[in-house]
């Protein structure tokens, strides 16, 4: 049932309309230990604005006269505690009731919540002075906070859940956006090679949501004050990851070359209003601004060249803009603002991932005519009959080599065969390949030719036949001496990328002439292209009598 009342005031059937409320804004107040009102007079007691009253440092008791308005209603009134402290109330002289139970020592005090409202007696409410009297403490906060009592009202008397629950609607609408994104970006970033823009707003979209589920715990859940302070400190860490998912989504969208920079910038700037001695509303909002304005300022960079950079900068200022000149609005209307930018953002990532599909399925299809080609070019009748005849030569001169030939020929093609059809296979079985491959060519010229590894292989995987096709286009354009040595060198770039460096002996007949820009180089790039995306590259170039061709690949695709 209370939940279904919840429902039926969020979606603004009949409900009383809420009449003026005087706040308690200035009391006076003085620590005291005793179990009923003192006089309030003697010299520990001072008048003070509400905010500054700690009942953390021990039991404390005010005094505000209060003038409550005409109630034409027949909904009784009550006072209303928004405070990290347990409460006793009188009224004009008369003990009412207590949120939880107020005591001088802490293991006396039993923890009220942290929103309570105990009804007015009609009887006892004059037209116009009443003097509120309220015992206040805090024994059991987890640590110290710097206003723990937020407001005390005198209302119409409601379940204060719902009323607060009441403010959250427009947040709560947008909830249904961060719970879609969340789970298509999520899925974008397991299914999309690891796309860093898609993992940043995954995580934008969870921290937006969490941060959502603890603002609105406060009118779901009736819950004691001491958890009052580890839930706002919950919400101050969802606003870090959110401002620091913005700067790193921008960088990594507009300035890929300085990403560790901005992030470095984004994260000293949020840790800093993070530990700022400021409301934990005012250190949260801080937190999204400063995520909003580095990441505009990442965006700035190619804002002239860009349309959607245009589009994203413009979002992202106005979020930062709308924090710093409305920081009251971090529980009503942050999460529309959020929704807005976000669906800015949310825009530009599709935008980037329809077009990096495009470009995928375009070196797909470029790759798949390129393989036919070389698979045209591998079978042709001069590629045959020079195998076979080195095969003939050696069965009539060398019988036993001529059958190891054969051996070495079908093991190539058994090779080929359980790899053909496959998206990637390990390096350890490419290098086979190519040991294969060479170890034909070496009876086909009767040179000893061999393959020299250098680094680390365990891990990596690449599309198979991309090092074969280099091999395989060296001996198009060139013959070697006995005893070359191909050199192929692994070095690891970090977490995610490797570079293969072939090194070519230099040819016999052509020296460091190019060993061509046709169709195997062609092939080569169209294929990590396919498999690790645009930021695969294939440098190849002549280096002294060598060959060089040099691969930057992710080692786990």
């Amino acid at each position: 049932m209370r939940w279904l009342f919840a429902l039926i005031l969020l979606f603004g059937t009949q409900a009383a309309s809420a009449a003026p409320s005087p706040n308690v804004e200035t009391v006076i107040a003085c620590h005291d230990p005793s179990p009923m009102p003192p006089d309030f007079v003697n010299g520990g007691c001072r008048r003070m604005p509400l905010r500054a009253v700690d009942p953390q440092r021990g039991q404390v008791w005010i005094r505000a006269i209060v003038t409550v308005p005409t109630n034409d209603s027949e909904q009784p009134l009550g006072v209303r505690f928004s405070a990290m402290a347990s409460s006793e109330l009188w009224w004009n002289g008369m003990r009412l009731a207590s949120n939880g139970m107020p005591a001088a020592r802490r293991v006396d005090e039993v923890s009220g919540r942290m929103d309570a409202i105990i009804a007015l007696p009609p009887a006892l409410i004059r037209p116009c002075r009443n003097v509120l009297v309220a015992r206040l403490s805090a024994w059991h906060q987890p640590w110290w906070i710097a206003r723990p009592i937020q407001q005390i009202v005198v209302e119409r008397y409601a379940d204060p859940t719902l009323r607060t629950l009441r403010q959250y609607w427009i947040a709560l609408a947008t909830a249904g956006v961060f719970a879609l994104a969340l789970v298509y970006f999520a899925a974008a970033w397991v299914t999309g090679r690891a796309d860093r823009g898609s993992l940043a707003l995954a995580i934008l979209s969870a921290a937006t949501l969490a941060q959502l589920g603890c603002e609105v715990s406060r009118g779901l859940v009736a819950y004691t004050y001491p958890w009052q302070a580890p839930r706002t400190a919950a919400i101050l860490l969802c606003s870090d990851v959110v401002g620091m998912a913005m700067a790193a989504y921008a960088a990594w969208r507009y300035s890929r070359a300085s990403l560790i920079w901005w992030l470095v910038g984004a994260g000293a700037g949020v840790s800093m209003v993070s530990l700022l001695p400021l409301s934990f509303d005012g250190r949260a909002l801080g937190a999204l601004a400063i995520g909003a304005s580095v990441a505009a300022a990442a965006t700035a960079n190619v804002a002239r060249t860009s349309r959607s950079a245009r589009a994203v900068l413009a979002a992202l200022s106005t979020f930062a803009i709308l924090v710093f000149m409305r920081p009251d609005f971090l529980d009503r209307t942050l999460y529309l603002a959020l929704a807005l930018l976000a669906a800015v953002l949310f825009a530009d990532q599709i935008v980037t991932l329809r077009r990096t599909e495009r470009a995928r399925a375009s070196a797909t299809a470029r790759a798949a005519g390129l393989e036919l080609a070389l698979l045209r070019q591998s079978i042709a009748p001069h590629f045959l009959l020079n195998t076979l005849n080195s095969l003939i030569d050696w069965v009539e001169t060398d019988p036993a080599r001529g059958v190891q030939m054969i051996e070495v020929l079908a093991d190539t093609f058994r090779a080929l065969a359980h790899v053909a059809g496959l998206s990637a296979i390990p390096l350890t079985e490419e290098i086979a390949l190519c040991r294969g491959h060479l170890a034909v060519m070496a009876f086909r010229t009767d040179a000893r030719i061999n393959l020299r590894v250098e680094g680390e292989t365990q891990g990596i995987t690449i599309p198979p036949g991309i090092l074969l096709t280099l091999v395989e286009n060296a001996f198009v354009h060139g013959s070697y001496a006995d005893g070359a040595v191909f050199v192929l060198h692994i070095e690891r770039q970090g977490a995610a990328l490797c570079s293969l460096t072939l090194i070519t002996p230099a040819s016999l007949s052509r020296g460091s002439r190019a060993i061509g820009t046709g169709t195997g180089l062609a092939y080569v790039r169209a294929r990590i292209a396919e498999a690790f995306g645009p930021g695969a590259r294939l440098e190849a170039g002549p280096s002294g009598l060598a060959w060089t061709s040099r691969l930057i690949v992710a080692s786990l695709p």
